[in-house]
């Protein structure tokens, strides 16, 4: 497929869950070569908390946890990590999922949908924990590789598993460098194993059982502490060594002549290792370095030539720097510095056979459905439109799972310049800035793909760079209810008609906005129409934002069973799709618990309420942040906690005064206030009514007459008649209907209960 832009002819969309790679899972086999490190692995059995290994290339952390594994018959999860795995929800999929190699009975699952990296760190890491605390057996898990990590909240993840890791659970963590945690704590208290360079180092009796029982190069004493003094103990050194010696006449002669270094190492390997293999082998190397991992037909692929598996599986055998990374000799990959030093042979072949094998890999991947490795490589090969299509008609679908932080990858991919200067690539990123909470890289991205400009439809569905613009700011308005309300009747004209996603997506984002715009009437209809479409397409997301605005909708219309239902309907599409912890799941349970604060069941009511507002500060719109923190106020004004929802309307103030247009939440604002300065004077005179006068108030708006509120209540007519009269002396009214009006000036009904007929 040399010349030209690549096509696809069936682009392929990534399914809406990550695709996971088994051969990441694995630990890697043991050569026959090595050694038994038995100093080491006595380190290991005795220690029962935390491990850190920490060296740099080429020391045997990996193979030295593998003895440890095979020398102990441990149940050992083991995670491969490297530069893709940066995404915190495609991370934490990998743990489960080596655990679950070793222990079917973890249950757990990441959820998906996540709207903040937060999420992993305050709820998917603890119910981990959890899950394993609650086995009966013991656990290992081993992060390989772990410098490949760079995301901040993968590392904070981390972090709180190794501090809070259960009895029966030992985490290890290979790295070359020292992973950004403060592991303080864990060292003053000596729960932590630490094994550094200087520890994985050979000592001059394992240099020479290496050198001469396990490759038989056969040196003298004194030959073999040469080159350990030489190599420094490093395993991959005295390794190198051996590729040099193997084959010359004069062995003891030739240890003169192996540089120690590191340069010393990688001179020596590039002159006289790779220029003894025979051309058409070490074309290969060179040529098949570009890959992360390789197997048969991959590389098949790439070079043009076949036989590749075979001669895999000779390379593994003559100890060239080869891992398997299976059991089934499929999958391969160059050691770390083995592949560098190819990459490095490669810069110097022709540039028109490098953008080649790029484009090669690139067709194969892209074929075998691996979007970020084939976005790569057509970057490489300089194939900027067909990357782009890649991105732009699989990022959704990698975004229904939570992968914000893997479809940012793939944009890092491409040359700056290249994202700002295409509508495509600029409307991705917005869509992910917004979905991470950073507004102002959103509405730059989404000024970028303005300027741009696109000509008719997207890649992902939408008619328009124009209907994406509006979809972005109807769908994110940072607390700006008029220009989400202009935005959303814009994406409505040109979306709402249409077959597509976003068919879906805009009636919820016309409903809301109405909704904030205090337009509940027109807002229903809209909502109910979303929360019937959203199941029907799998948009869970577009499900709960219905179900949650139409239960305030009818909160406030005074429909309190309707809106309980609505409430109920979201939790359940939560908990049945792996929301329940995410941010949205927060506010899913703050619209449960302020319909819980009006039917009676306050401190349920209350506690939802708080867990939504801890789940939602960081991570959702400020207007949905607004709203449960005026619903949290209200209801520990009526209980009588004046102080404390004084703090969550002042919280609420401030959000509002750093909105635009807050909507109809000012003038809620205000209605709160009032309640809770009402409760406030009740309580300083002493009028504050009791448990039992506030249930029966609460039903003095229906038609119930007193001797029915009595068998409501299980009291007798007169005792309901007395408590009504204390109702009336306290409010300062002399009638029920005056009751009823005084009640809602002081907050005491802030909406009104359906009418029910009297029994």
């Amino acid at each position: 497929m040399a010349g030209g832009t690549t096509r696809l002819r069936e682009p392929r969309r990534e399914p809406a869950a990550p695709l996971l790679l088994g051969t990441k899972l694995g630990v890697p086999r043991l050569r026959s070569s090595t050694i038994e490190r038995t100093n080491l692995l006595e380190r290991l059995a005795s220690h029962r908390g935390p491990v850190l290994v920490v060296a740099p290339p080429g020391f045997g952390k990996s193979t030295l946890l593998g003895q440890w594994r095979r020398a102990a018959e441990l149940p050992l999860a083991w995670v491969s990590l490297d530069a893709g795995d940066n995404d915190p929800m495609l991370f934490w999929n990998y743990v489960v999922a080596a655990l679950q190699v070793i222990e079917p009975a973890v249950p757990l699952t990441p959820p998906a949908g996540l709207l903040g990296e937060q999420d992993f760190v305050d709820a998917i890491v603890p119910r981990l924990l959890n899950e394993l605390a609650a086995l009966e057996s013991d656990v290992v898990l081993v992060l390989d590789d772990y410098h490949a990590i760079t995301s901040p909240a993968c590392h904070r993840s981390v972090e709180l598993f190794l501090t809070r890791e259960p009895a029966n659970v030992q985490i290890v963590v290979a790295s070359r460098v020292d992973p950004p945690f403060p592991l303080g704590t864990l060292r003053a208290r000596g729960e932590l194993l630490e094994l550094r360079e200087a520890d994985l180092a050979f000592t001059h009796h394992e240099s020479r059982r290496f050198l001469n029982d396990a490759l038989g190069l056969g040196l003298s004493t004194q030959a073999a502490a040469a080159l350990h003094e030489h190599a420094e103990g490093w395993p991959a050194g005295l390794y190198l060594a051996y590729l040099s010696l193997r084959d010359a006449t004069d062995r003891e002669g030739a240890v003169a002549g192996f540089g120690g270094s590191t340069r010393q190492v990688s001179d020596y390997l590039t002159e006289v290792g790779l220029n003894a293999l025979a051309p058409a082998v070490r074309d290969f190397l060179v040529e098949t370095s570009i890959l992360d991992r390789m197997s048969g037909p991959l590389c098949d692929a790439t070079t043009g030539r076949g036989g590749s598996a075979d001669l895999l599986i000779s390379l593994e055998h003559a100890n060239l720097f080869l891992t398997a990374l299976d059991d089934h000799r499929e999958w391969y990959r160059y050691h770390h510095l083995f592949a560098e030093l190819l990459r490095a042979e490669l810069q110097r072949r022709p540039p028109e056979r490098r953008r080649e094998l790029h484009r090669n890999a690139f067709a194969w991947l892209a074929r075998a459905g691996h979007v970020g490795e084939a976005i790569h490589h057509a970057v490489e090969a300089g194939e900027i439109e067909t990357a782009t299509r890649l991105v732009a008609e699989n990022y959704l679908s990698t975004i229904e799972w939570g992968g914000y932080a893997t479809v940012a990858g793939w944009l890092d991919e491409f040359p700056r310049r290249v994202v700002v200067g295409d509508a495509r690539l600029s409307v991705v990123e917005a869509w992910v800035a917004s979905f991470q909470s950073r507004r102002d890289d959103a509405q730059l991205a989404l000024r970028n793909a303005l300027d741009a400009g696109y000509e008719g439809p997207l890649p992902d569905g939408a008619s328009s760079i124009e209907a994406t613009a509006a979809l972005l700011r109807a769908g994110f308005p940072w607390g700006d209810v008029g220009e989400m309300l202009s935005a959303a009747r814009r994406a409505f004209k040109l979306e709402g008609h249409r077959e597509s996603m976003w068919r879906v997506t805009v009636h919820v984002q016309l409903g809301w906005a109405l909704a904030f715009a205090g337009c509940p009437d027109e807002a229903r209809p809209l909502l109910e129409r979303g929360a019937v479409l959203a199941p029907r397409t799998e948009q869970w997301l577009n499900a709960v934002g219905a179900d949650c605005l139409l239960a305030h909708v009818d909160l406030e219309a005074g429909d309190v069973r309707s809106a309980e239902r609505w409430a109920l309907r979201a939790m359940d599409v939560l908990e049945s799709h792996g929301l329940a912890d995410t941010a949205i799941g927060g506010w899913a349970s703050a619209t449960l618990g302020a319909v819980l604060a009006h039917t009676g069941d306050r401190d349920e009511g209350e506690r939802l309420l708080r867990l939504g507002v801890e789940r939602m500060r960081t991570a959702s719109e400020p207007l949905l942040v607004i709203q449960v923190l005026l619903a949290l106020a209200a209801a520990l004004g009526t209980r009588g906690a004046v102080d404390e929802g004084r703090r969550a309307l002042g919280d609420a103030k401030d959000l509002i005064d750093a909105c635009a247009d807050p909507g109809i939440l000012a003038d809620r604002w205000e209605d709160v206030s009032r309640s809770l300065a009402a409760s406030a004077r009740s309580i300083a005179d002493g009028t504050e009514l009791t448990k039992r006068e506030l249930e029966i108030l609460r039903l003095l708006p229906t038609r119930l007459s007193q001797r029915e509120i009595g068998r409501r209540q299980f009291v007798s007519y007169n005792t309901v008649h007395s408590h009504i009269r204390s109702i009336y002396r306290k409010l300062g009214v002399s009638s029920r209907v005056d009751a009823v009006k005084r009640a809602r000036e002081q907050g005491l009904l802030l909406w009104e209960p359906s009418r029910e007929s009297p029994g």
